[in-house]
C-alpha cells in the first residue's frame, strides 16, 4: 500500500486534458463517487481555499497524515493511494488555514462510520461489499435484550450487563454463553444484535446467550486487571449460568473482546486455565517489549505490556480454541502477527483472519461471521445437547 502513481488518476487526467475550469470540476464531482476508485488506485479529493490539506488516517506504509496536492490553477486538492481489492479505510480531512487546523468528515463523501470518539469518512476500495447478514432481516425473529445490574465485589461497583436471549431459547435445551467486552459499543457501532439474529436465524452459528458487558474505568479494568478477571470468572459467569438453562461447562463458555477488550478476555483466560472453552480476539492490544529493543507505550499500556511480556515468556495452554483477527492496515497488526506463535501454544487450535481494514468497529463487525461460525458451528442441538 503506497501513494498512487499519476497513471492511475484517469479522472484527473481527463480533467487536465479537457481544462480544469470550475465548471469542469463541478461536473467531475457530480459524476464521480468520492474518493474516486479506479482499479487499485483510490484518489482523495477536497475542494476549497487552504494553506495545506491532508488525510488523517491510520494506514501503515502511507505517510501520516497523507498530504494532498493542489491541482494547478484550481481550488481542487488530491492524493492517491494503492489499495488491494476488497479493502476498506476510515479517514478524516485535515485543513490548515494560517495557524488553525480543522479536522472534518469528507464533505464530498456521504459514507460515514461512527465510534465512541466521533465520526469518520469511509473509503471502500473496489470489491468491498457490506455483508448482507449485517442488515436487518424481516424473516429473522430478534432476540431479547435485557439489562441487568450486578453488585460486584471484585470491581467495587455495580456492573451493567445487557443480556441477549435468542428467540429459540427453550427450557429443554442448554445453550452456550458468550461474554462480550465493550458490549454497548458492539451493539451500537457493530450492529451485533442484528448480526446475532441473522446468523442464528440462518443457522450459520449455534444459538447462544450473549452477555454484553459495559466497562466502568475501561482503560484500567481492561488492562489485564486481576479484579476484572475475578468479576468475569467468579461473579458474572456463575450468576448468569445459575439463572438460565446454559451448558455450564468450559465447552459452553466463550470470551470476546476487541482492542483493550481483547486483552481483558485473554487475561481472564490466563488466570483461569480451562474455565473458558474459547476466545474471540479482535485487534487485541497485545503490546510487548523486546529485551533488545525496549519501548515505552505510555501509562495506560504499562500493565498490558507487563502482562503480555509474562505470557510471551511462559505461554501455557489456557483454552481449547482461539479466533484472532486484526486489520492489515492498523498499527496493531505488527504485534498481533508476532503473537500468533505464542497464542498457538495457549490453545489446541488457533484460527487467524487478517482483514483488509483498520482498527474500527465496522472491521470487527465484518469479521463476526467468521469467528462466531467457527466457535459456535452448526446446529446448537447437535453441538450442545440438553
Amino acid at each position: 500500500m503506497s501513494p498512487g502513481p499519476a497513471r492511475g488518476q484517469r479522472a484527473l487526467t481527463r480533467l487536465r486534458t479537457e481544462g480544469s475550469s470550475p465548471e469542469r470540476i463541478d461536473q467531475l464531482l457530480r459524476e464521480q463517487r468520492i474518493p474516486i476508485v479506479e482499479g487499485s488506485t483510490c484518489t482523495f479529493l477536497w475542494r476549497g481555499e487552504a494553506d495545506w490539506v491532508g488525510i488523517e488516517h491510520r494506514m501503515t506504509a502511507v505517510p501520516i497524515p497523507l498530504p494532498l496536492r493542489r491541482l494547478k490553477g484550481t481550488d481542487l486538492w488530491y492524493a492517491s493511494v494503492e489499495l488491494p481489492r476488497g479493502a476498506r479505510i476510515q479517514y478524516r480531512i485535515l485543513v490548515r488555514r494560517g495557524d488553525e487546523i480543522e479536522s472534518m468528515d469528507d464533505p464530498l463523501n456521504p459514507r460515514v462510520a461512527g465510534d465512541p470518539i466521533g465520526s469518520q469518512s469511509v473509503l471502500e476500495a473496489d470489491g468491498y461489499v457490506t455483508p448482507d447478514w449485517t442488515y436487518p432481516d424481516p424473516a429473522a425473529v430478534p432476540g431479547e435484550l435485557v439489562d441487568l445490574r450486578i453488585a460486584s465485589r471484585a470491581l467495587r461497583r455495580e456492573a451493567h450487563v445487557t443480556l441477549y436471549i435468542p428467540s429459540r431459547m427453550r427450557r429443554d435445551r442448554r445453550m452456550p454463553l458468550m461474554v462480550v467486552h465493550d458490549g454497548g459499543d458492539f451493539l451500537r457501532y457493530s450492529s451485533m444484535a442484528t448480526v446475532l439474529d441473522n446468523l442464528m436465524h440462518r443457522r450459520l452459528m449455534a444459538d447462544c446467550v450473549v452477555a454484553f458487558t459495559h466497562p466502568g474505568d475501561r482503560l484500567r479494568e481492561y488492562a489485564a486487571s486481576p479484579a476484572h478477571s475475578r468479576f468475569l470468572t467468579t461473579e458474572l459467569v456463575p450468576q448468569i449460568e445459575g439463572s438460565l438453562q446454559l451448558v455450564g461447562e468450559p465447552r459452553g463458555r466463550v470470551l470476546m473482546g476487541a482492542s483493550f477488550g481483547g486483552v481483558a478476555a485473554l487475561a481472564a483466560a490466563v488466570r483461569a486455565p480451562g474455565f473458558y472453552g474459547a476466545l474471540l480476539l479482535e485487534s487485541p492490544s497485545l503490546r510487548f517489549t523486546e529485551a533488545t529493543a525496549p519501548a515505552t507505550f505510555g501509562g495506560v499500556f504499562e500493565p498490558v505490556v507487563r502482562f503480555v511480556n509474562s505470557v510471551r515468556a511462559r505461554p501455557e495452554k489456557v483454552t481449547k480454541r482461539i479466533f484472532l483477527t486484526f486489520g492489515a492496515f492498523e498499527p496493531l497488526a505488527v504485534p498481533d502477527r508476532a503473537m500468533v506463535e505464542v497464542l498457538e501454544r495457549m490453545c489446541d487450535e488457533l484460527r487467524v483472519v487478517e482483514a483488509l481494514d483498520g482498527h474500527n468497529w465496522i472491521s470487527w463487525r465484518d469479521r463476526l461471521r467468521d469467528g462466531l461460525a467457527w466457535l459456535f458451528p452448526g446446529d446448537a442441538r447437535l453441538i450442545y445437547p440438553g
